[in-house]
């Protein structure tokens, strides 16, 4: 059935509503938001700005920012095991977890420092704004393709005590339970207590053991004070609490190399050599249905660490493919009102804790494992001092401070003897039978070095610091020309210091394989320096950097219901130092043969990265139409990245580089009409033109450095040029289309709501190998229920039509022209009950 054939019966029943006799609209209601940190309406800011309410959030069922990123145009957030990636108009950041991130999220004022913090599930949302383009000069560094500004609930000092609670039930043992209660604890102190509970069994089936794989479990808490003891004074402090748990992953090997194909696209077994042809020999023998099975739609067919048995508990690694989250935030803001001026102090602390183990073969075999235990704390002192506004001359002025620590282990081990397949398929090759297996070599390594050398596994231990401090003065002023034109200029100065220390010990399960013990076989850094170009060492560095980043903004108000803007504004990502664990030392090749005692102390030049800069040009308009029933918001842009920041796959690990420059060009356009007092749609399209403007030596595919490792050059990740070609996560259109349809019934009132989300392809692998391209795809999400003066019940559906739509797709490490893939969630139906009071 084609998709528009699916799609017709929704076409019908709103056309049913729309035909329906029309009572007079009534006008759309305010938004406020605070974009430019102080309170105004959306149609008064000159940004690209897409406000997105609580009700909104909790209606359609949105349980976290990756989810959101459906509704907005031009952002796409795509978690994978370890890595969150980020991306507003075909920009934001790779796979290194030293990268800063492109797109800022701020929660309640106070900037969140990692990516990883994106994955905390909503709760008691007020509002999310997200702000496209660059926010150099309010929000800072890190902020070169837009910013995510998130407001939560806050109590009503002298207000009375209200509560809400919510619990839901849907398909993949999907439960949700959710509420909050707020009230007075005096006449100038009230508080707010929410939470959230949330656990699905997960919707990947996977086939090696027949159970469901990528369930999650999340729960948050969070108490918010208020206090008001004055009419000039205010304060509001909250504490909040996130823990998550993942079982499995929602990944899946659909694109396995065929036998048939590699001795044309891979004749060499690139890099990794014995291992990767190792790999899919007992792969092809063991598991011959492997290719087809995991290429099915919402299927996986992968060990988790397992190996041949469940039953027998993990054999590589320290825990079953899993993650564990824990992340704390505790901001305090305080307000004085002074005379035509309000001074603001937010003084904040954020930190998070996770543990990933991760089966990054993505193979029903148990060969190779990713461990990472990483821990983040920022502390953040903000200043601000505002006009009230209103007059000839209204500005922003303040000062910023930041402090925060990184630090991660990381362990990436290799299973030789592939938990007992290497010698059964040994003896199997050479025509023996089974019970010969333990008269073969027992594992990949023995045959590589001679008999010299006989670890079941090898492994490489990676220990990561990171201290960063940042200062920054901004100021931002208005100029009000006129009672209908406006002049807005800002400047930001930011300083940056970052001290770092990374190390590596290689180890094997003979002496240890946490790499502190002694006596090791030189043998273990031969194998890990000529197959994964892994080697030993420590590395020392520090940097420091500082950027002037100016905006300027016309904006004209045609008349009271109408006005256009155009805006410049430049903005920074700042560098550092990658955390990579893979990659030759300074003055090596890669490969270049290194015993078990060498130790480097110098790396290569991939180790650091530089600033990462934008200037960007953007002409919009805001417009109400329909004695404001009807609402479009515009904007068209041009900007362009130099030092853009790209994370390079190298065969197992991640490297790093500056690609010359990128530009970006397109147009979005967002618009709401009240059709009726009962009917609402909405529209939202974005057309998006990302490409790299001068990236002659980019990261190679894997059939490209089988046919020559080195790619042309010593470094072995160049020659492969991509000017002109797409960026990462940058689809060429996207939209989406959104209708909510009210009624009264008698004492209560009947809804039907829903949203059509659509993406066109776009590329997630940093060498834009076709094979990694992600399909387009449609989501169609529906709700129907009825409401009360105090409670509710719906019925919803997500993804109705199981769309099998893709996040992200790259090669699979070691498996050279294979490649892997991070599938999104099918379809979901369920039910939700809600009381208030």
């Amino acid at each position: 059935m084609s998709r528009s054939v699916k799609l017709l019966p929704l076409a019908l029943a709103i056309s049913a509503v729309t035909l329906a006799p029309a009572a007079q609209a009534q006008q759309l209601e305010e938004v406020i938001v605070t974009a430019q940190k102080r309170a105004e309406s959306l149609q008064d800011v000159p940004i690209s700005v897409s406000a997105i309410g609580g009700k909104q959030i909790q209606d359609a069922g949105i349980p976290d920012l990756t989810a959101l990123a459906d509704y907005v145009p031009n952002l796409h957030i795509a978690t994978a095991s370890v890595n969150t990636n980020i991306y507003m108009r075909g920009v934001g950041s790779g796979n290194n977890q030293a990268f800063e991130q492109s797109v800022g999220m701020y929660i309640d004022g106070v900037y969140m420092g990692r990516g990883r913090q994106y994955r905390a599930g909503f709760l008691d949302i007020e509002r999310v704004e997200v702000l496209r383009g660059p926010q150099g000069t309010l929000f800072g560094k890190n902020t070169v393709a837009g910013a995510v500004n998130i407001t939560t609930a806050s109590p009503d000092v002298g207000g009375e005590t209200t509560g809400e609670i919510m619990a839901s039930f849907e398909e993949n043992g999907g439960q949700n339970y959710q509420g909050f209660i707020s009230g007075g604890l005096s006449e100038t102190l009230a508080a707010r207590l929410a939470f959230n509970y949330r656990e699905t069994d997960g919707y990947l089936d996977n086939a090696q053991f027949n159970i469901p794989e990528g369930g999650k479990t999340d729960e948050g808490v969070r108490l918010t004070l208020a206090w008001e003891p004055s009419d000039s004074f205010s304060a509001n402090l909250k504490l909040s609490h996130f823990e998550g748990e993942r079982i499995g992953s929602n990944s899946s090997t659909q694109q396995y190399l065929a036998p048939s194909q590699r001795a044309i696209d891979v004749p060499n077994n690139y890099r990794p050599g014995q291992f990767a042809f190792t790999a899919y020999q007992i792969t092809d023998m063991f598991y011959p249905n492997f290719g087809e099975i995991a290429a099915r739609d919402f299927t996986s067919f992968k060990d988790n660490n397992y190996g041949q048995s469940k039953a027998d508990g993990i054999g590589i690694s320290f825990k079953p493919d899993s993650s564990e989250d824990s992340v704390t935030n505790a901001a305090l803001a305080l307000d004085w009102d002074l005379e035509n001026h309000t001074l603001t102090s937010i003084t904040a602390y954020t930190g998070y804790e996770y543990e990933d183990d991760v089966d990054v073969d993505w193979l029903p075999l148990q060969f190779i494992a990713r461990y990472d235990d990483q821990k983040f704390d920022q502390f953040s002192q903000e200043l601000r001092l505002a006009s009230d506004g209103g007059g000839m001359f209204d500005y922003v002025v303040g000062a910023y401070y930041e402090q925060s620590e990184l630090e991660f282990y990381r362990r990436v081990t290799f299973d030789t003897n592939f938990d007992g397949f290497f010698p059964l398929w040994a003896a199997r090759a050479n025509g023996l039978p089974d019970a010969a297996a333990p008269l073969m070599p027992q594992n990949l390594v023995t045959v590589l070095t001679q008999g010299a050398y006989n670890a079941n596994q090898v492994s490489r231990n990676h220990d990561f610091g990171l201290d960063s401090e940042s200062y920054a003065l901004f100021a931002q002023g208005t100029f009000n020309l006129s009672d209908s034109l406006r002049l807005t200029l800002g400047l930001r100065y930011t300083e940056e210091s970052k001290d770092v220390v990374s190390s590596q010990r290689l180890g094997d399960s003979i002496n240890g394989l946490d790499g502190k013990g002694s006596g090791y076989s030189p043998f273990l850094g031969i194998v890990q320096s000529t197959s994964f170009n892994t080697y030993n060492y420590d590395y020392v560095d520090g940097r420091t950097t500082d950027a002037l980043t100016p905006s300027a903004n016309l904006q004209w108000d045609v008349n009271g219901d109408s006005m256009v803007y155009v805006s410049f504004s430049q903005g920074f990502k700042s560098g550092g130092f990658s955390a990579a664990d893979d990659g030759e030392p300074a003055g090596f090749t890669v490969g270049q043969l290194a015993p078990t005692s060498f130790v480097a102390t110098t790396p290569n030049a991939d180790f650091e990265f530089d600033d990462e800069t934008v200037d960007a040009l953007e002409i919009g308009g805001k417009h109400e139409l329909l004695d404001g029933a009807l609402r479009i918001n515009w904007a068209a842009f041009y900007t362009e990245y130099d030092d853009l920041q790209t994370s390079i796959f190298k065969g197992v690990g991640f490297g790093v580089k500056n690609a010359a420059s990128s530009e970006v060009q397109g147009i979005e356009v967002e618009s709401l009409w009240q059709v009726t007092n009962d009917l609402r749609l909405g529209l939202s399209f974005a057309y998006l033109d990302a490409t790299y403007g001068s990236f002659a030596d980019g990261p190679c595919t894997a059939i490209q450095l089988d046919f020559d490792p080195a790619c042309g050059t010593p470094a072995g990740t160049t020659s492969n040029d991509l000017t002109g070609a797409k960026t990462l996560y940058a689809s060429d259109h996207s939209g989406s289309f959104m209708f909510d349809y009210n009624r009264p019934m008698g004492n209560n009132e009947f809804f039907l709501g829903g949203e059509l989300n659509w993406r066109a392809e776009f590329f997630s692998n940093g060498d834009n190998d076709e094979k990694d391209k992600v399909p387009a795809y449609e989501k169609m999400n529906l709700r129907v229920g009825i409401r009360g003066d105090n409670w509710e019940f719906m019925a919803y559906g997500r993804n109705i039509f199981d769309e099998a739509a893709l996040a992200q797709s790259f090669d699979t490490p070691v498996l050279a022209g294979t490649h892997t893939q991070f599938l999104e969630e099918g379809r979901v139906l369920g039910a939700r009950i809600k009381y208030s009071f």
